[in-house]
């Protein structure tokens, strides 16, 4: 399924991003070997939602916002990587 959304993603012309799980649990939580449910914790926070998300909605929501800092960033001129 990934190898089938890339393909599609690219055919059209569409970036892609990826990023490793260490650098999503640096994004959200501060450290690269956070646990699920301190992610998931922090997701929560973050966006204030009321409840904690499913894992794998965390796990989602997550990398939306690693995407989102490494966008901010890039649009600030720091380097690839950097903590905003």
């Amino acid at each position: 399924a990934r190898g089938a959304a890339i393909l599609t993603a690219a055919e059209r012309g569409l970036p892609i991003f990826e990023y490793a799980p260490t650098r999503i649990k640096q994004a959200t939580v501060g450290r690269g070997g956070a646990a699920k449910d301190q992610v998931a914790f922090m997701v929560r926070a973050l966006l204030g939602l009321t409840e904690t998300p499913p894992s794998d909605a965390a796990d989602a929501l997550a990398i939306g916002l690693t995407h989102l800092r490494a966008q901010e960033a890039a649009r600030l001129g720091l380097p690839a990587g950097a903590q905003i």
